[in-house]
Parts: structure tokens; C-alpha cells; sequence
């Protein structure tokens, strides 16, 4: 027994034996056809591929490819654009039809129990022509190996398929998908090299696809009588059948993500194996053109492959078939168990006896077909004709949102089925399927039927609307990024993301550029060095030149490491001398064994060096331009006579597979980093989650003892302090505020939960019903937010459902407690995440005076963050909903939240340059010599100094004296209508709660009631735990109901020093507008008050700013 036998024999009898272990756990009809629904999106997209494409493809591929040519591999191709397709188009649209079995009890769902059992019994007819197609297939091969001919080879092979399918159900279907998988990445392209390397003369291949007609565009696209065949044929192959199999595959899909993805990567895979299958055609025909066609696959195993390598390429076409084979196998037997003999009685118990016995008989009806029929290809189309003219139509129609009467639909089937009989009876010599005619009658007739009978449905579009939704937004999305790239390449920072991090990377890398060039002396031949002197010298010139840079990077001055060019010169470096240089070099030597080796790695050395779009994208590039330089210096692409063809198709294998191993192998090792610290930092964020809970539970424990038991131990102040040195510990939050825009603040909430890569991440659909272009506040933790939120729905998130993102226009209220029934009011923006269709009308005002309550199932985690965010920008929610959030965010966070916020935290230090400036200290012993005679404790306005220098150390005015000489200049001016202690205290700390983290509760607990009371009056904020920003038509009447004219005092004081230095104003709109303030109301209030003298400066200020041009 041959090694090919044995190998061929052990493949056989270890899938068998997989398909019975298989099968014990198979305890349902549902275990048998579509599982559990836990497949990955790796194991859908093999699935998907073995279904797709059988093992009868590289027959009828390779013999039609080799007489038809370019011909055929367009209409081959046509199976790549239908995945993509149904992957694209069609899967967004089947969410009504995920929870069904079988493609028949969705029709059935759809137009009653009649189309039902037409729909399972051509999907069954149509089934037993493709197993029998496959059974054939494997046959060949059991002949190929063993020599073995007649019908007992076919029911051998059969056999095996049969009984593993019959009892291993949808699980042994996936395990053998996989050996499919296996044959395509690996089988074929080895193939492809084993045929390559056999050729006599390789220049052939090149001189067949130029002149051999069958391979000319023109010659494809003027009329012959096979073209109208052909274009037939290919749209048979685009059409979406969406027979049982496939629309198997669907249904075992966890979600619409899951089904686009693993059909779309399905469609690379087969497009890679057409061409594949496609170049091994093509060098067959340069080979040997006289070759029979039919028996191409006989020839390639008897005449290029060797003992061992035999057996693996009959595996890798035996495993295509057998997968193929099982998988419609066992859509068959899900047909005409669950949608014909399960509807039609009433007292079914389900039994997977019944199922497997049903699939062994369907099986052994295959098994009929494939011994009486010899075409593959006619095979093909005569299976297919059994259900595309038939099902297709109506089912493609609902997809897309067209809905008729059962009647309008069995007119259609019945049209398409008479058509195709008819078709074949009489219109057989054309040479054209019959399939297209019966879908383009049962199209016309359902139609026309819909109409003239006035049937209710039509275009009224689908029932899951969500995906659809999505997917539209998502491509718009794309778009609009595309766009955004365009417009904003970012290249510099992205180039800056490709320098090496260390920078004896650059040094290690021009050693090796120095060795490469070196070699390049003992591969050239010196004919051709002599010949061409000038384009050897200038290549081997420059990159020494260039070299010597990279090499000497290490000592360049800092400065010079700094500048910009080295982002850029890194990658133009890369480009120039690997793949530029080195494609010269490669063709001038005749591709060298060791040139081209070199060039190999310099392919892997630039995956290592770059992120691999960028070294695509200069590889290809540099070699493009290598090639067209030297044809343009040489005049074409061989300056080398020496014949190293063989070395050249060994080297092929060498770079096609070490270097995209290499590429990916880094690459896995990138992502394998990068989720292991995704891993941890989630982790990490949970665990500080946690503990902020924890910390915020002792918070309302300790607020709660104080409002109640130690109020007898503490006064209202302590109280009141303590609870603020809580508040800056726990609730208090740090912004950044900026202006974002709202679509990309979506966009790169997208981007983040993509980065999740999670598994069970459903769609998510975003409405903006908003005027507002972008939102004010800190992009970053509004990122946070809706992510957050997002995340907690998608964990209750049971049934899947798509998530809608509703951004809306509203208004927040904050209360205004020193004027009596006003509410402020906030223009702000909506947020609802939801799963939820009915969503709660909007509320004509949300306030924001209490901190987001939180649930008692929502104490931890992700929400506990949100409310945070939600309380630092002075929001409203709604966290109570585990299907609903609601966020009310201010469209612009400045108009509420002061920016003193952003200093709560802000360490307090006096700067000793600053307090020996020259102003300072004359301002200060003016005031000191002002005092004196005066009630004035001069301790107090000391320790009223020390105050003002610490909280306003560091900050200066534009006039370039520190800050706190302007309230020193307050108390001054003060002082001259006023001497009142607590007035002049006040004037020197009237700022401080407005401009830096000094509270009125500190300012209460140091200075006293009193001051702190005329702080709060001339102060521009309301200062609690939160302060917020007033408005000038709130300052004006909190200063007009001032309850104590001190505070007036203090106030003019202020706008009178204002009114002196207001040249330091840069903006003369901004003076202009203070000048008419002061002229409208601070002018009458120092009148008011007997202050003549204060108001004819104010005035006389006023109209000089006003008269300014």
C-alpha cells in the first residue's frame, strides 16, 4: 500500500470517526441544524467557504479556465461578488429571519404552509444534485489514487459522507469545513508552485497571456455566441441563490456583525482561490496547450506531484467535497423534517432518530444522481435549476421589503418551474442555463400577478429596520471619516508613530544596508556593472550617502534630532534603499540567488520597522519604481543574461511565505501586547470603579452622621467645611474643556468600542435630531461617557437588539437662590442610549441641582464613573433604566461652570519674587500706613495679604505686576470712602472665590460671617460645592439687592480700578462693553450711594473708552 493510500485512508477514517463522536451530543433538530448559535466568526467563515465553493470547483475551474480563459474567470469571480453581497447587502436586511431553522419556514412564516413545502422540496432536490456533484468529485480521486473505477468507487466514498453527516449533524459539518479551509490556504498555492517550478520556460507563461485570444479584453467583449452563455452563466454565479446551506449559515449566526463579517472574509478567500486556481490553469496551457481538458486534475497529480504530496492534494480536494457534500446533506435533512413532515402532524415529537434516517435516505438518493450523471458542471446548473427559478425570487424580494399574497408568489414559482422545463425541452441547443429565464419569468409573473389581483403588501419595506439603519450610518460614517483623513492626513504625527524607539535602531539598520550593498558586488556580473555604470554607481552612491545619516543619528545634536525632516526621512529612507534600490539591484542580477534573498529581507526588515500599511505601501510602490527605472535606462526588464529561472521560482516560495509569515507573526505579537494590556487596564479600571464606590458609600456615611448626630459636636461652618474637603476628594472632577465636534465625538466612540473587539457587540444606529454642530466640554470624558453607557445597555442587552444613539436638542435649569422664582435656563444636548422602541417624551426642562442618583443595582462599576462625569459638567441623568440612559449635558459647560472649578485642586505656594516686586511693596505699605489710626486690626489685613498672595501666586497681569496687587489697589481706594474692617478684609478677598480655589466656607471659618457675606455679594459666582457662572443680568441684580452698602462699596472700588488699568484689555469690544456697563449702572449706584466723586471718574472713563475708534 502506496504513502498516498495510507495518508488518503487515515483522512477518511478519521472523519468518520469525528462524525459519530460528533453526534452524541446532537440531541435536538435545533443541535442538529444550527447548534447553539456560539459559533466563532473564524469558524462561520470556513463554513461559509466550504459551502460555497466544493471540490468540483477545480475541475470545472480548471478545465474551463483553460479553454475559456480570461472568460471564465470573470464569471467565477461572480461567486466572490455574491458573498459580498449577502455579507454587505442582504444580511442587514434578515433580522426577522435569524430565529428560524430553515430557509423554508421563513417562506412559510411569510406566504403560509403551501409555499413552505415548496421551498423545502426544492431546496431538497436542489441539495441532492449538489451532494451528488460532490460524491462524483470524490470518486475521481478514490480512481486518481487507488486506480479503482466504476460505481462501487462512488458508494465507497459516499459512504463515509453519509454516515458521519446522518450522525454528527452540524458539528461534524464544521470540523471537516475546516479541513476545506485548510486545503485553500494551503494545498492550492503549493500546488500553484509545484506547476510554476515544472514550466520549461518560464517566459512562456508571459507570452501566452499576451497572445493567446482567449485571454484578450477585446476579444472577451465583442460578440460571440459564447459571450450571451457566459454573462447567463455569471449572473447565476452573482444571484444570491440564498439556498438551504447558506441560509444555514445565517441562521448559526450570533448577530447581523457576525454574519457581515465572516461572509465578507469568505469572499477574500474564494477571490484568492479562483486565482490561484486561475494561475495554475494558466501555466498548464503555457506548459503543454494540447492537453485534454477534462482530464486536467489527472494530469496534475500523475505528472507534477510526488509520492505523499499525492495523498495531500486528494485530501485538500476530497475535504472541498466532502464539506460541500455534508453540509447540503444536512440542510436536507432539516427540510424535510422541520418544514414537511413536522407541519403536517399535529402530535410530533421530535425525534433525531427520524432526522437521521431521513438524511441516510437522502444521502443514498444523492448517491443515484452522481452514479447516472458524468458533466460537473452541468451537474451544477441542473441542482441549481431546482431552486433558484423556483425560491429565490420571492425570498430575494422579502428581503429587500417587498411582501404579496401567497397567490402572487405560487403564480411566480409556478411560471418559473414551466419556464425552465420548457427552457430545457426546446431552447437547449442555445447553450444557455435555464436558470436565468425561469427567475426572470417567475420575477414577471409575481409581479405583474401583485398587481392585477390588487394584492395587499408590496414595497412596505422590513420588519428589523435597526441593522439596516446601522449600516447605512456606518458607511456614511466611513465616508465622512475618509473625508475627515483626507482634509486631516495627520501625516506627521501618524510618521511619528513609525520611528523606532531606540535610537541604535537606526545604527543596527544602516550596518545591514552597508552589508546588503556590499554583496551586491559579487552578485552583479561585472558585464553588466561595466554596461550600465552610471545607474550602479549612482544607486550604490546614493544609498552609501543616505547610509551614513542613519548611521551617525545617534551623535546629531539634540537640536537637530528635534527638527521635523527625521519623520520623513526615516520611511523615504526605507523606500529608497530597500525597495528602490534593491528592486534595481534584483533585476540587474538576473535575480541572484543571494540578491534575491537580500531583498527578502529586506521585506521582512521593513514589517518590522513600520506599520504594515505603510510597508505595503512603500514596497509596492519602490518596486514599481525600481522596475520602471531600469526599463527606462535599459530599455526592458532582463539586463542579465544568466538563466537562474529555477532559483527565481525557489525564491518565489521563500518571500511569498517567510516574509507575510513574518509580517504576521509580528504583528499577532503586537495584538497579543496590546490585549494583554487592554486586559489589565480593564482590570484596573474596574478595580478603582470599585473603590471609588466604596469611597463614595463612606462619603454619604459621614455627610449623614454629620447632619444628624454631629451637628451637637460641630458648628454649621466645621460642618460645612468638612463636608467641601469630602466633596474635592470624591465628587470632584478635573476638566478639559474643549469644542468637539458631535458627528466625530460618535466617530471615535465607535473607534473605542471597536477596540474592545467585542464578541457579542451588536449594531448601533445614531439619530442627531439636533441644530447644534459640536458640544462644549471635556472631549475626552464625554467619550468615556457614552461608551460607558453604551457598554452597561449591551451587558443587558439579551435579545440582541440594535442600540440607538438619540442626540437631541434641550434645556438644563439650574435655580438661582438669591432671586425669588427664576430658573436659569441652559441650552444643552440630549443623549438617549437605548434598545428601547418607545422612548419617553421629552421634558421641557431638566435640572441640574442634584448629582445623578444612582440605583441600588447600579451602585458599582461603569455608572458609577458616568455620574461623576454627569455632576462635573452640572448635567442631568436618568441611570435607573438598564435599558435607557439619559444624559442632558450644557451645549457649552463655560456658561455654568466657571473655570475656577479647574483649581479646587491647585496647591497654594507664595512665590517670593513675586512679593519682592517693587509694586507690591509699595501698595502694601501704603495700605499698611492707610490703617493706621483707623478700628482696623492690622493682624487681620495681614493674614487678609498672606491669603491673597498664596491663592494668587504665579498669576500676573497683562501689565506684568503680580495679581494681587489689584485688590491691594481695591482696598486703597476703598479706604477713601470707607474704613470699615470687614469692608476692607471683603475688598482684598472679593475675587478670590471667582478666580481661584478659596471658598466662601474658608473665607467664613478664617474671616468671619460678615466678610464672607460681602464676598458673596460682589462675587460673580454662586459658590457651594459646585460653583457656577452667573450671568451679568444676575450680577447686576444680586449687587442691587446688596442688603449691605458695603458690599456696593466694595464693588466700586473694584470696577473704579477696573475702569483705570482697562487699557489692558486687548479686545476693544470687551472694553467698550465694560465702559457701557460702568456708564448704565455702576455710575447711578455710585450716585445712589453719595459717591460723587467715584461717579463723575467712572463717567468721565467711561466716555473716553466709549469714544475710542
Amino acid at each position: 500500500m502506496s504513502i498516498d493510500t495510507i495518508l488518503f485512508t487515515a483522512f477518511l477514517s478519521v472523519n468518520l470517526i469525528i462524525g459519530l463522536l460528533a453526534g452524541r451530543r446532537v440531541k435536538s433538530l435545533r443541535d442538529f441544524s444550527i447548534g447553539n448559535k456560539d459559533f466563532s466568526t473564524a469558524t462561520l467563515t470556513s463554513t461559509v467557504v466550504a459551502t460555497s465553493v466544493g471540490g468540483g470547483f477545480l475541475f470545472y475551474a480548471l478545465q474551463n479556465i483553460y479553454t475559456s480563459g480570461l472568460q471564465f474567470i470573470l464569471v467565477t469571480a461572480g461567486g466572490t461578488i455574491c458573498l459580498l453581497l449577502i455579507g454587505q447587502v442582504l444580511s442587514v436586511r434578515m433580522g426577522e429571519f435569524l430565529n428560524n431553522l430553515s430557509v423554508a419556514e421563513s417562506m412559510g412564516d411569510l406566504y403560509g404552509p403551501a409555499v413552505r413545502i415548496i421551498t423545502a422540496i426544492s431546496g431538497i432536490l436542489r441539495a441532492i444534485g449538489a451532494i451528488a456533484l460532490q460524491f462524483q468529485v470524490i470518486a475521481k480521486m478514490l480512481t486518481l489514487l487507488l486506480g479503482l473505477q466504476g460505481p462501487s468507487v462512488t458508494i465507497a466514498a459516499a459512504s463515509i459522507v453519509i454516515l458521519y453527516s446522518a450522525f454528527g449533524g452540524i458539528r461534524s459539518v464544521l470540523i471537516t469545513d475546516l479541513f476545506q479551509f485548510i486545503a485553500f490556504v494551503i494545498f492550492i498555492p503549493i500546488l500553484a508552485l509545484i506547476v510554476w517550478n515544472h514550466v520549461k520556460n518560464p517566459s512562456q507563461v508571459l507570452h501566452t497571456i499576451t497572445t493567446n485570444p482567449i485571454f484578450s479584453f477585446k476579444a472577451l467583449l465583442s460578440w460571440n455566441p459564447k459571450l450571451l452563455s457566459a454573462l447567463a452563466l455569471m449572473l447565476y454565479f452573482i444571484i444570491p441563490g440564498m439556498n438551504p446551506p447558506i441560509f444555514q449559515r445565517i441562521a448559526m449566526a450570533k448577530t447581523i456583525e457576525q454574519i457581515k463579517s465572516s461572509f465578507t472574509y469568505a469572499a477574500g478567500i474564494t477571490l484568492i482561490m479562483i486565482i490561484s486556481v486561475a494561475w495554475i490553469a494558466i501555466l498548464l496551457l503555457a506548459d503543454n496547450p494540447n492537453l485534454e481538458p477534462s482530464g486536467l486534475v489527472n494530469h496534475l497529480i500523475n505528472q507534477y506531484a510526488y509520492p505523499g504530496l499525492k495523498g495531500l492534494i486528494a485530501i485538500g480536494i476530497t475535504a472541498m467535497a466532502m464539506s460541500t457534500a455534508d453540509s447540503d446533506l444536512n440542510a436536507a435533512a432539516v427540510l424535510a423534517v422541520n418544514d414537511i413532515i413536522k407541519p403536517r402532524k399535529s402530535d410530533w415529537v421530535e425525534s433525531i432518530t427520524i432526522t437521521r434516517l431521513l438524511s441516510l435516505g437522502l444521502g443514498l438518493c444523492a448517491l443515484a444522481l452522481a452514479i447516472h450523471t458524468t458533466d460537473l458542471l452541468e451537474l451544477l446548473l441542473l441542482s441549481g435549476s431546482f431552486y433558484m427559478p423556483i425560491v429565490t425570487v420571492p425570498l430575494l424580494l422579502a428581503i429587500f421589503g417587498f411582501r404579496s399574497s401567497n397567490r402572487a408568489v405560487l403564480i411566480g414559482m409556478t411560471a418559473g418551474f414551466i419556464t425552465v422545463v420548457g427552457w430545457n425541452v426546446f431552447l437547449a441547443h442555445t447553450d444557455i442555463s435555464s436558470l436565468m429565464p425561469g427567475m426572470m419569468a417567475n420575477l414577471l409573473f409575481y409581479m405583474i400577478s401583485h398587481y392585477v389581483l390588487q394584492e395587499k403588501g408590496g414595497w412596505v419595506g422590513i420588519k428589523e429596520k435597526g441593522p439596516l439603519l446601522a449600516a447605512r450610518q456606518s458607511r456614511w460614517e466611513s465616508w465622512r471619516r475618509f473625508v475627515y483623513t483626507i482634509k486631516h492626513p495627520h501625516t506627521y504625527t501618524y510618521l511619528q508613530k513609525n520611528l523606532p524607539t531606540y535610537e541604535v535602531v537606526y545604527t543596527l539598520f544602516a550596518i545591514y544596508v552597508i552589508g546588503a550593498t556590499y554583496a551586491s558586488f559579487f552578485t552583479i556580473p561585472e558585464a553588466i556593472v561595466t554596461h550600465h555604470q552610471k545607474l550602479y554607481d549612482f544607486a550604490v552612491h546614493s544609498v552609501l550617502i543616505a547610509t551614513a545619516g542613519f548611521l551617525t543619528y545617534p551623535a546629531w545634536p539634540p537640536t537637530f534630532k528635534a527638527k521635523w525632516f527625521i519623520a520623513f526621512a526615516w520611511p523615504i529612507g526605507i523606500f529608497y534603499i530597500l525597495f528602490v534600490v534593491g528592486t534595481i539591484l534584483v533585476l540587474m542580477s538576473g535575480f541572484h540567488q543571494v540578491q534575491v534573498m537580500i531583498f527578502m529581507l529586506n521585506l521582512v526588515m521593513a514589517a518590522f520597522l513600520l506599520s504594515w500599511p505603510l510597508m505595503l505601501l512603500l514596497s509596492t510602490a519602490g518596486m514599481a519604481i525600481g522596475s520602471v527605472v531600469l526599463y527606462l535606462y535599459c530599455g526592458n526588464l532582463h539586463c542579465s543574461d544568466v538563466d537562474l529561472a529555477g532559483e527565481f521560482k525557489v525564491v518565489y516560495g521563500i518571500l511569498l511565505l517567510s516574509s507575510f509569515l513574518i509580517a504576521i507573526f509580528r504583528f499577532k505579537e503586537n495584538k497579543k501586547k496590546l490585549e494583554s494590556k487592554n486586559i489589565y487596564l480593564a482590570r484596573l479600571y474596574e478595580e478603582k470603579s470599585n473603590e471609588l464606590a466604596e469611597i463614595l458609600g463612606y462619603r454619604e456615611q459621614i455627610i449623614k452622621e454629620l447632619s444628624e448626630d454631629e451637628k451637637r459636636l460641630f458648628d454649621d461652618t466645621t460642618a460645612a467645611y468638612i463636608q467641601q474637603i469630602i466633596y474635592r476628594m470624591t465628587d470632584y472632577m478635573r476638566l478639559e474643556v474643549t469644542t468637539i465636534n458631535l458627528d466625530q465625538l460618535l466617530l471615535e466612540v465607535k473607534d473605542i468600542l471597536k477596540l474592545k473587539e467585542l464578541d457579542n457587540m451588536t449594531q448601533w444606529i445614531t439619530k442627531r435630531l439636533t441644530k447644534e454642530e459640536s458640544i462644549h466640554g471635556d472631549a475626552a470624558k464625554l467619550k468615556q461617557l457614552l461608551v460607558n453607557a453604551i457598554l452597561y445597555i449591551q451587558e443587558h442587552n439579551l435579545s440582541n437588539q440594535p442600540i440607538t444613539v438619540i442626540v437631541e436638542d434641550a434645556k438644563l435649569g439650574h435655580r438661582v437662590d438669591y432671586i425669588k422664582d427664576y430658573t436659569r435656563q441652559l441650552a444643552a444636548l440630549k443623549f438617549t442610549i437605548t434598545i428601547e422602541k418607545d422612548i419617553p417624551t421629552k421634558k421641557d426642562l431638566y435640572m441640574i441641582d442634584q448629582l445623578p442618583l444612582l440605583s441600588q443595582h447600579t451602585r458599582k462599576g461603569k455608572l458609577i464613573e458616568n455620574a461623576r462625569i454627569i455632576h462635573a459638567h452640572y448635567g442631568y441623568a436618568n441611570l435607573d433604566n438598564e435599558h435607557m440612559q439619559v444624559y442632558v449635558l450644557p451645549a457649552n459647560v463655560r456658561e455654568v461652570r466657571g473655570k475656577v472649578m479647574e483649581l479646587l485642586r491647585e496647591p497654594v505656594e507664595v512665590d517670593g519674587e513675586e512679593v519682592r516686586h517693587p509694586l507690591a511693596i509699595e501698595l502694601e505699605k501704603e495700605l499698611m500706613d492707610k490703617i493706621k489710626g483707623k478700628k482696623i486690626d492690622g493682624k487681620v489685613i495681614n493674614k487678609a495679604l498672606d491669603t491673597i498672595k498664596r491663592y494668587h501666586a504665579g498669576i500676573k497681569r497683562k501689565s506684568g505686576e503680580p495679581f494681587f496687587t489689584h485688590p491691594i489697589a481695591v482696598a486703597l481706594i476703598l479706604l477713601e470712602y470707607c474704613q470699615d474692617q470687614d469692608a476692607v478684609v471683603a475688598a482684598l478677598l472679593h475675587d478670590k472665590v471667582e478666580d481661584t480655589s478659596l471658598s466662601l466656607i474658608q473665607i467664613r471659618a478664617i474671616f468671619g460671617e460678615k466678610v464672607a457675606f460681602i464676598v458673596s455679594k460682589v462675587t460673580n459666582l454662586e459658590d457651594n460645592l459646585r460653583r457656577v457662572s452667573s450671568v451679568d443680568h444676575e450680577n447686576v441684580y444680586r449687587l442691587m439687592n446688596y442688603e449691605d452698602e458695603r458690599a456696593a462699596f466694595v464693588k466700586l472700588a473694584d470696577r473704579l480700578h477696573n475702569m483705570r488699568t482697562i487699557s489692558g484689555h486687548s479686545s476693544l469690544a470687551k472694553q467698550k462693553h465694560i465702559a457701557n456697563e460702568t456708564l448704565n449702572f455702576f455710575v447711578p449706584l455710585a450716585k445712589n450711594l453719595g459717591l460723587e466723586t467715584i461717579a463723575r471718574e467712572l463717567e468721565k472713563l467711561s466716555l473716553a473708552v466709549l469714544g475710542k475708534r
